[in-house]
């Protein structure tokens, strides 16, 4: 979960509350916010990856306020607009710009560092490290709009970026920078770059990468300029929203910008309210309480929600622009409970007698993890949700379709993992720092395609990375498990990715195949950044339970 650092006085500054340090830091983890550290003045805060809208101390301070008690309203917008043209160039590389003027705003030192916390933290989450959203803050009295958004050659793109004294072209910017070497993976395939400049010529920024030098923000800048751009328009509008009605915690007034596509305009920010359906019952089943209408009104406006109408025992419930993560009524029955507060919501037995008996494929799980353990294996459990570079890429295994998350929090889980090999091989690459041989093992769930359709089915992997393996070495592991199920396996010959050619097989029980056992590719351990050969093997072992 992303973690934030903010600072007491700051955070009271924007408060404008009569509100003791420990009032602060005992409503903190009622808002989902998990205290890690207090030094000083400097509070370390963990954050569900789904509040974006607590990633600075602007909404925290606003998540308070409104838990004592107090309404929130949007600012009305000012009159006009500034446009921003969009150039058909960029269709193919990254379609997608919104963008928000703030002015009249003040900033101080404290101010800043939180606006660049928040924009980090929305670019490591909902921007999956800036490839569907990467976000631009600049001082707008250094702008003179319209402002153009477009791609051109790398040779041609000439600028001074953030923190750098001289000017770079494209490729050096990928090159020589920080920024460059981090993201440029996103567009270093690419024939245009994009490029985000005013109508004088004045660069602001070359998106996802980095911004321009002129165009930064310090404490003297009063009106600020706010661009996001990407490949998936629902993202960056989100992102959009929770940076505006942050920002506006410290003062201002925001203006919108018009967004010309050669089909189409749009303005932004949207700032559209959220309006769920929730019934009574749903609140009193999930949480196993009983509560009446008035007591979830109340509670709901204490997580700064209102109630439209009622309907019976149904509640029509509208959340503020910022609260990107309501997307159902679970969303605001978890907002409930945390009003209410996890501590006062009693565990209650059952009050039903069974008796229970572990099912076949518990059974076979546990048999399978003893005899894994006894060969000297170590069991390690990866997470479910994986990155397509590490099942594609990485592994040399190709592109294929997968269960994908609509809105992925981060790159690192943005779909369903339908094998376990690159998870393991991805395990190995974070402990290269520990003692050889590595024997690892891996017994779970994968989710796979077919036909269109999606499938679970449960396999068992494992890994020996050592000084020197062989294929010999994991063959014999494999053929020592089946026996010990007093299962008869056979092998057949095996040349795909992610092993070395000639050197893996397929494994064979009752004349299907049922995974394959090999050496790791030499190419496949290079992009894994491991030192030493791994042999490895994968079956489904879902044909032993079924």
């Amino acid at each position: 979960m992303p973690k934030i650092n903010i600072s007491i006085s700051d955070l009271r500054k924007i408060l404008k509350m009569n509100i003791s340090n420990e009032e602060i830091i005992d409503v903190l983890p009622k808002l989902k916010c998990e205290i890690e550290e207090v030094i000083g003045d400097r509070i370390t805060l963990e954050i569900t990856s789904d509040r974006a809208d607590f990633f600075s101390s602007e909404g925290i301070a606003r998540g308070i306020r409104i838990y004592y008690g107090n309404k929130w309203k949007l600012k009305d917008p000012l009159p006009g607009s500034i446009k921003l043209f969009v150039d058909s160039s960029v269709e193919s590389i990254r379609p997608y710009i919104v963008g928000a003027i703030i002015r009249n705003i003040e900033l101080d030192e404290e101010a800043i560092v939180q606006i660049m916390q928040l924009q980090e933290k929305l670019h490591n989450t909902y921007g999956s490290n800036r490839r569907k959203a990467s976000i631009g803050i600049y001082d707008l009295d250094k702008i003179s709009p319209p402002i153009y958004y477009s791609a051109f050659h790398p040779n041609d793109i000439k600028f001074i970026p953030l923190g750098y004294s001289e000017v770079m072209n494209g490729y050096e910017i990928l090159s020589k920078t920080t920024k460059g070497k981090e993201y440029g993976w996103i567009i270093k395939d690419k024939n245009k770059f994009p490029l985000l400049y005013d109508s004088n010529n004045t660069v602001l920024s070359m998106p996802p990468i980095i911004n321009s030098e002129n165009t930064k923000i310090t404490t003297n800048t009063r009106n600020l300029f706010i661009d996001i751009t990407g490949t998936d328009e629902n993202t960056i509008n989100i992102c959009l929203n929770v940076i505006v009605t942050s920002i506006l915690e410290r003062g201002g007034d925001f203006q919108y910008v018009d967004i010309h596509y050669n089909n189409r305009i749009e303005r932004t920010p949207k700032l559209n309210y959220t309006i769920t359906s929730l019934k009574l019952s749903t609140i009193n089943n999930v949480l196993g309480i009983n509560i009446n209408l008035n007591d979830a009104i109340f509670l709901l406006n204490k997580m700064g929600h209102e109630v439209k109408e009622i309907n019976n025992n149904e509640i029509i419930v509208i959340s503020p622009p910022y609260r990107v993560d309501i997307l159902h009524e679970i969303d605001l029955v978890e907002d409930i409970a945390m009003a209410i507060g996890l501590d006062n919501i009693k565990p209650e037995i059952p009050k039903i007698f069974t008796t229970g008996k572990l099912l076949k494929e518990s059974k076979v799980r546990k048999l399978i993890r003893d005899i894994m353990i006894g060969m000297g294996f170590q069991e390690v459990i990866t997470y479910m949700l994986s990155s397509k570079s590490v099942m594609e890429e990485k592994s040399l295994l190709g592109k294929r379709e997968f269960v994908e998350l609509v809105n992925p929090v981060s790159s690192e889980y943005e779909i369903l993992r339908d094998c376990l090999l690159p998870k393991l091989l991805q395990f190995l690459s974070y402990n290269i720092h520990e003692p050889y041989p590595q024997k690892i093992f891996e017994y779970g769930d994968v989710v796979y395609v077919e036909n269109g359709i999606a499938k679970i089915s449960t396999h068992l992997a494992a890994a020996i990375s050592d000084y020197k393996v062989s294929y010999e070495d994991i063959q014999a592991i494999v053929v020592a498990l089946f026996k010990a199920l007093s299962k008869s396996i056979s092998f057949k010959p095996y040349n795909r990715p992610p092993f070395i050619e000639g050197r893996a097989a397929e494994i064979i029980l009752n004349n299907e195949s049922i995974g394959v056992v090999g050496e790791i590719s030499p190419r496949v351990l290079v992009n894994f950044g491991l030192e030493f050969p791994v042999g490895a093997f994968e079956c489904n072992i879902s044909k032993l339970i079924y």
